[in-house]
């Protein structure tokens, strides 16, 4: 028997080494491989998934629906909360399960579920308690607001969601009626510089149909003289909401030397406990100084989280010449006035 040399050491090592290495391959090719808990989640609680049953219809499916009306205006300066109803109905074809989901909702149909203000109704076709709600009838409590609403349908292969955001709205459309002394819900105009549109008043501004007009003069005559339009909001609630309305400038004289000077700003008055026996100048909360807004341009201003308050109109003269006559008169002209939920 030879001696044990330092070769056959090395030998024997190269052999362990090797066993060691083919042993560590054969355990990682048994390994599966390794899935984010994320997804498994998304999965898990996505909102429809194939189902499949080898008995159910099989191909594409596509989501899709009709309903009535779901776009609700209101023009009363005082709100308050309204139910209404919109009904819906799948469109969808080659399907076998179906969900619908409405933001801000309800319904007391058997299938549904209601969480946090959240209405979710689904079914199949072949359960004969739940294949009518393919056809729903919704009711939204909360009034003034905008509402996500979701359809989604699936069989045994394929499936298909549709979500739209603000769906539903419920929202304050002005109906733009001018007084002397307001009253009624309309406008105050207490100068008598601001008109209704033709619809609502014997003057016909040709250049700016549909809108309030400040007209370049007041009544009374006076040049120098900014014209105030005013109007109280009550119950709006408290959550965020923005005034929305579109504007633009008319001049009867182009002017040659712009002037830093306001044209119209936008005022906020809030109605608070015992405010009514003190007089609140109002807040600025927009204007514009410049000359080039000739064509209508919309603005988004967001109010403050009060629920009654007063907005005001100022539109203020041009700059007056050397004999107490405004160099370039212009009037205003405004529509569109809405006042829809924020955020």
């Amino acid at each position: 028997m030879r001696d044990f040399c330092i070769f056959d050491y090395y030998f024997y090592l190269m052999r362990v080494v090797i066993y060691l290495f083919g042993l560590l391959m054969l355990v990682c090719s048994c390994t599966p491989e390794f899935v984010p808990d994320s997804l498994l989640d998304d999965e898990n609680t996505a909102l429809i998934q194939p189902t499949g049953d080898p008995n159910g219809r099989t191909g594409e499916t596509t989501a899709s629906f009709l309903s009535s009306q779901n776009k609700f205006t209101f023009s009363e300066s005082t709100m308050s909360s309204e139910t209404f109803r919109v009904s819906y109905v799948t469109t969808a074809q080659n399907f076998d399960i179906f969900k619908w989901v409405f933001e801000g909702g309800y319904t007391d149909v058997g299938s549904s579920t209601t969480v946090s203000g959240t209405t979710t109704i689904e079914g199949r076709l072949d359960d004969e308690e739940t294949a009518s709600q393919v056809a729903v009838l919704i009711e939204y409590r909360d009034g003034f607001g905008r509402y996500d609403m979701t359809h989604a349908v699936a069989n045994s292969t394929s499936f298909d969601v549709v979500s739209i955001k603000d769906f539903v709205t419920y929202e304050y459309l002005d109906d733009l009626q001018v007084q002397p002394t307001g009253g009624s819900s309309a406008w105050e105009n207490p100068q008598q510089g601001w008109f209704s549109p033709s619809a609502n008043s014997t003057v016909t501004y040709t250049p700016c149909p549909n809108a309030m007009v400040g007209y370049y003069q007041s009544n009374n005559g006076a040049e120098d003289e900014a014209s105030v339009l005013s109007k109280e909001f009550s119950n709006f609630g408290t959550s965020p909401k923005n005034l929305v309305f579109e504007y633009k400038f008319e001049f009867l004289i182009l002017p040659n030397s712009p002037d830093e000077n306001k044209k119209i700003s936008l005022g906020y008055t809030p109605l608070v406990s015992g405010s009514s026996s003190v007089t609140i100048e109002p807040g600025e909360l927009w204007s514009d100084s410049t000359y080039d807004v000739t064509e209508f341009r919309q603005v988004v201003v967001p109010l403050p989280l009060i629920p009654n308050f007063r907005l005001s109109f100022i539109k203020y003269p041009s700059v007056l010449n050397n004999n107490g006559v405004q160099r370039y008169p212009f009037s205003v002209c405004i529509r569109n006035v809405k006042i829809v939920p924020g955020g």
